[in-house]
C-alpha cells in the first residue's frame, strides 16, 4: 500500500480520563453513585469529573485503578494531554514556532560562542 499524500493528515481525537471512565462505566453498567461509593467520593465529584468540570488527581486516579483496573498513569496522562490541548486552543497557540516573531528567543548579536 502506498501513502496517498492527497489526503490531509487528521489530528487525533483528544480525549480525557472522563471519556475512558464513561466507556468503562457503560461496559460494566454502573452508575455514578455506584462508582462514587466504591472509590470513596461523592457522586457530585464523579459527575464533575465526567463533565470535565474537574480533573483527576493522583489519589483519585489510584482509587479508580484499584476499583476499575484502569492504569492511574493512563488516567493522569489523558487528563494532562487534554488540558494542554484545551489551553493551546484557548490561547490560540500555533502548533509550529514562528521564529520571525519578536517573542521567539534569539541569540544576542554580540555572543561569539
Amino acid at each position: 500500500m502506498k501513502l496517498d499524500r492527497t489526503y490531509p493528515i487528521r489530528a487525533y481525537h483528544n480525549s480525557s480520563a472522563a471519556d475512558l471512565l464513561k466507556e468503562t462505566m457503560d461496559f460494566y453498567k454502573i452508575t455514578q453513585a455506584d462508582l462514587a461509593e466504591r472509590i470513596g467520593v461523592s457522586q457530585k465529584h464523579i459527575s464533575e469529573i465526567l463533565n470535565r468540570k474537574k480533573f483527576m488527581d493522583e489519589t483519585l486516579a489510584l482509587r479508580i485503578e484499584m476499583v476499575m483496573g484502569i492504569s492511574s498513569e493512563l488516567l493522569l496522562n489523558l487528563d494532562s494531554k487534554y488540558k494542554l490541548a484545551q489551553a493551546k486552543e484557548n490561547i490560540g497557540v500555533i502548533t509550529h514556532h514562528d521564529r520571525s516573531s519578536h517573542l521567539f528567543l534569539k541569540r544576542y548579536d554580540w555572543v561569539t560562542v
